[in-house]
């Protein structure tokens, strides 16, 4: 047997041939038994699952829109922050008379719209006055409409006395 050779194989060995693959069967999509469900076409008979995910798709849909359009809307009128500064205080009187704060002051603000296409309408306006985080004023200001890319002044008073609850580290820090 060692003389024999095969004429079609050049002498190595190939060891035994592979077994065949197995050829995968594909079974039939089986209606209402989770086998998927398209929405577009629910002829199948898993309606309430069809119905399920339409009412998904939708309101998935609704909420990407709805968010385009807000992102759309910030692109276009991109609002900025109004910006507040008080160019000018007066402290006339500031006393603390038996837990009584006395109190005369009066300032200058400007208010800054700096936005392109957005005005603002302040229909109540207010202006509080603090000392150690305790407010002793406010005073309402008139009510007035800031168009866009304008600045506006304000000159809120607080005049009186007050009733203020400090306590012993407050009234030495005033003290000092």
């Amino acid at each position: 047997m060692g003389d024999r050779r095969q004429s079609n194989l050049n002498g190595a060995y190939y060891g035994p041939s592979a077994p065949p693959l197995p050829q995968k069967y594909h079974h039939p999509v089986r209606r209402g038994r989770g086998g998927g469900c398209n929405p577009f076409s629910c002829c199948c008979g898993c309606l309430f699952n069809c119905l399920c995910t339409c009412l998904c798709q939708l309101i998935f849909s609704i909420l990407f829109s709805i968010g385009h359009i807000i992102f759309i809307c910030w692109l276009i009128f991109r609002p900025n922050a109004v910006k507040l500064y008080a160019t000018n205080a007066s402290l006339t009187e500031f006393t603390l008379d038996n837990n009584t704060l006395h109190y005369n002051l009066a300032l200058n603000l400007t208010i800054r719209n700096p936005n392109k296409r957005i005005g603002i309408d302040y229909d109540r306006i207010e202006a509080r006055a603090f000392y150690e985080d305790e407010r002793f004023a406010s005073t309402e200001l008139t009510p007035f409409y800031q168009g866009h890319k304008s600045t506006n002044s304000l000159t809120p008073e607080f005049k009186g006395h007050k009733l203020v609850l400090l306590g012993n580290e407050e009234i030495s820090n005033y003290k000092r």
